[in-house]
């Protein structure tokens, strides 16, 4: 039986090792998870050419910049990340400074003879004769720095390796245990000083796991548990968006004012948190005073306010998706365009120039397009400037402000050359950017198409990523910087119903190049033939004017391998694995008998041809807001 026996670490040689190894496993993803976040945050805007402008309360900007920036660095997870770097360093520097005693050898019998691998029998004799007379404890004397006990350890592993060499036993139980004196009894030590857990250590430690266990284990459990209950997916307070929930389903969606989303925003849960004592009042006022660029007694309040409007807006977004108005959701992302843009709701487009006032404006209808076809001093009267240098700056900027263009849309079913009834398909959107006053690029007829690969055949939303990521929006009055972002909706063109949730684009090419967006339906399409109709908008949450719109039509036609005779035998239920295989394939499917439902029909047969013959030769209005004003 082996000796079982604990040892402490008193002379500090394995838990400073321990204590590195946990602090390291914490602190090298923790670093790289900031560091990364850090990098990937740019905080430039995207003018190719940057404006001299600076708004009238721009020291209150780069105040607020400042001190968001500090909190950024300086908080809590920082803190305690810089103090375990502190910690490990500390740890790593005692291991280094530490004398340690002396390794535990491998025995090894020719090294201890110091004799070679290849010796023979006769020189392992040979060898061990010197080492007995030369190392004999009684015929050494007068040995300095040396004891007696030393010389007899020595002799005795001396004699072990001869043994091993030659006496058969011993050289057994070296080869099969690695020791001549066979199985070695087995240390188990505790990383650990003996102070710590024996005699007055003994309450340290306990007290320690029970403050780790009982106090900080709960604690971190409790803040993490009630972080996700208190705040959504998208960053806001549940009560926030319970309130937003409940006074959108109470509104009549055509009659919603922009003030009304206003004063909703003010009521905020997250202002209470953040301004005690501030009413939504208040809040609704400081709010509106920015978006009409009016000064307020406390300028940093009011960024402070705008800059978590955005997060709550883009919150509000979401939750206006379920109720499925499209009506609802183009006011909602027009206030996040007047938020970023600093303009009220629905203005002209002019007001994202610099020095452009909206009182100085004479024609209150004017677009960057036609707007940079004019002469400059046409433009300086227009726009209302002081002066050629401001001109020029308005000129510059207006220029490098994108416009999204939509080339083409259409619905396709991966690895298939027709939509058939009941199939999965995608809405693949092809888009560009181009920029005012600027010649667009003639389109090639390849890159209208989408083709299939093994990649996308396999990942069909893998070609999402392909582009890069947008930079941030050029916002000179805004106190934080956002990323570009068109959000994309489709909607039945009869109700304006939304039919799929708001996509969001944050990738594509800026250079005039051909983008490709592809949204997967939620739901199989129609299980009948014929032409259905939607309307498709590619909305800017940041830039006035940068919207796009066009009419689309999904066409749903026979798929080669189906069968048009009669069949005896019946469609499989589309609950089962064969119904869901026809439906890949686009055959027909039934539904289960207590599933059914005459009185349902499905969203995307609203709008076909069957239901809307008296319209079929009406064509739907393509037009975005801005060309039909115009």
């Amino acid at each position: 039986m082996s000796d079982s026996r604990y040892s402490y670490d008193e002379n500090a040689e394995v838990w400073p090792y321990f204590a590195a190894t946990l602090l390291s496993l914490v602190l090298f993803p923790s670093t790289v998870k900031v560091t990364l976040k850090a990098l990937s945050t740019k905080d430039v805007p995207s003018l190719r050419k940057k404006s001299l402008f600076v708004p009238e309360n721009n020291e209150f900007i780069q105040k607020f910049r400042s001190r968001h920036g500090r909190s950024k660095i300086l908080n809590r997870f920082n803190i305690f990340l810089a103090l375990g770097w502190a910690a490990l360093l500390f740890t790593i520097y005692f291991i280094y400074s530490q004398e340690s005693t002396e390794d535990v050898k491998r025995f090894d019998p020719y090294e201890i003879l110091g004799i070679s691998y290849s010796a023979s029998e006769r020189e392992i004799k040979s060898r061990y004769r010197k080492l007995s007379v030369k190392f004999h404890p009684d015929k050494i004397h007068n040995v300095e720095n040396t004891t007696r006990e030393f010389l007899e350890a020595q002799f005795v592993e001396m004699t072990k390796a001869y043994k091993s060499l030659t006496d058969e036993d011993t050289r057994k139980n070296f080869l099969e245990y690695g020791h001549p004196d066979g199985p070695q009894p087995v240390k188990q030590g505790i990383a650990l000083p003996k102070f710590l857990v024996e005699e007055r250590g003994t309450p340290l430690v306990i007290l320690g796991y029970g403050c780790l266990v009982g106090v900080a284990l709960p604690f971190f459990v409790y803040n993490w548990w009630n972080g996700t209950k208190k705040y959504t997916k998208n960053g806001i307070h549940s009560r926030t968006a319970s309130i937003i929930f409940e006074t959108l389903s109470k509104e009549d969606f055509d009659n919603i004012t922009y003030d009304s989303l206003v004063d909703l925003l003010a009521s905020s849960e997250e202002y209470k948190y953040m301004f005690p004592g501030t009413s939504p009042a208040e809040i609704s006022v400081y709010l509106k005073a920015y978006l009409e660029r009016k000064p307020v007694t406390d300028e940093l309040l009011k960024l402070s306010l705008v800059s978590k409007s955005l997060i709550i807006l883009e919150g509000m977004l979401d939750i206006a998706s379920a109720f499925k108005n499209s009506l609802l959701l183009k006011k909602i992302i027009k206030l996040q365009q007047a938020f970023i843009q600093a303009v009220p709701p629905e203005s002209n487009e002019c007001l994202q120039l610099p020095y452009v006032k909206a009182e100085n404006i004479k024609n209150a209808d004017e677009n960057l397009n036609s707007l940079l076809s004019k002469p400059q001093n046409e433009i300086k009267d227009i726009l209302g400037l002081e002066n050629e240098e401001q001109t020029k700056s308005a000129i510059e900027v207006a220029k490098q402000i994108p416009k999204l263009e939509i080339v083409n849309a259409f619905f396709k079913v991966p690895g298939e050359t027709t939509v058939s009834p009941q199939s999965f398909a995608h809405l693949v959107i092809k888009f560009r950017i181009h920029y005012p006053g600027s010649e667009r690029k003639s389109i090639n007829v390849d890159d209208l198409l989408d083709k299939d690969t093994a990649i996308t055949l396999k990942k069909p939303l893998a070609t999402n990523d392909d582009a890069p990521l947008l930079d941030m929006a050029y916002a000179p009055y805004l106190p934080i910087f956002v990323r570009q972002k068109w959000i994309a909706l489709l909607t039945n063109p009869r109700d304006g119903k939304l039919l799929e949730p708001a996509n969001s684009i944050t990738r594509m090419y800026t250079d005039g190049t051909i983008s490709t967006f592809k949204i997967q339906l939620s739901a199989p399409v129609p299980d009948r033939i014929g032409e259905f109709k939607f309307r498709l908008e590619l909305l800017s949450n940041t830039y006035i004017g940068s919207d796009d719109a066009t009419s689309i039509t999904l066409r749903i036609e026979p798929s080669d391998n189906m069968d048009v005779q009669d069949d005896e035998i019946s469609d499989p239920e589309e609950d089962s694995i064969a119904g869901a295989m026809a439906q890949l394939r686009g055959g027909k499917t039934k539904k289960r008998v207590e599933a059914q439902d005459d009185s349902e029909e499905g969203e995307y047969e609203s709008s076909s041809d069957e239901e809307d013959e008296e319209d079929s030769d009406t064509d739907i209005n393509t037009d975005t807001e801005d060309e039909s004003q115009d």
